[in-house]
């Protein structure tokens, strides 16, 4: 084997690093700040059936626009210039009627190491995978949301600042239509990858 690095099963050094790989950029609900006005209430979201603490998870208001925030850094593994995927996991409270669908919104800007930011850009998503007619009570589902373009990434390190919402208040041609709450299980961004990492502290 020699020096053979193997991450996830792949030996490195069998790796061809024209070819590129998918990872999940991933920001768990109790890393994310409320900011006080539009906040998720934090609540069960199962128990063991028989007087259990339970396990919690902020739940999303179906008439009013809620939010968490948090930041995120992209991975030095990451492939300069690619697409990010941003998507939502989540679950209903309730069975949902026939094509009703849960909304969701993301408020980004990002920065390479050195760059300035500018204005925030808005995105949504409306379809849920798995697209089933009618949505099921805590069945998970995934939304995707836009994808953020990476067209101008061509460094390591750049650091995006986030606003999660549920999109009730129908901006951006939303068509949220279901009237209970949705529970936020994790945000996530998928991403290319061509390396295990980079191969100096700051550059790839």
């Amino acid at each position: 084997m020699g020096n053979s690095i193997f991450i996830d099963g792949i030996n490195t050094n069998e790796m061809n690093y024209s070819d590129t790989y998918w990872d999940d950029l991933r920001v768990a609900t109790t890393s994310t700040k409320l900011e006080g006005t539009k906040d998720p209430d934090f609540a069960k979201f199962k128990d063991n059936g028989a007087g259990s603490q339970g396990v919690f998870t902020y739940w999303f208001d179906a008439a009013t626009e809620e939010e968490v925030y948090f930041a995120v850094q992209i991975p030095h593994s990451y492939k300069y210039g690619t697409d990010l995927h941003p998507h939502v996991h989540w679950a209903p409270s309730t069975n949902g009627g026939a094509g009703e669908v849960v909304s969701w919104g993301l408020e980004y800007c990002f920065a390479e190491i050195g760059g300035t930011y500018g204005n925030s850009n808005i995105i949504y998503g409306n379809a849920h995978m798995p697209a089933d007619a009618s949505l099921v009570a805590f069945k998970h589902y995934l939304t995707e949301i836009d994808i953020i373009s990476g067209s101008t990434i061509d460094s390591i390190s750049s650091m995006i600042i986030c606003r999660l919402f549920r999109n009730a208040t129908g901006a951006g041609s939303s068509t949220d239509s279901f009237g209970n709450d949705a529970a936020l299980l994790e945000f996530d961004i998928h991403f290319e990858i061509d390396s295990p990492g980079s191969k100096t502290e700051y550059a790839k």
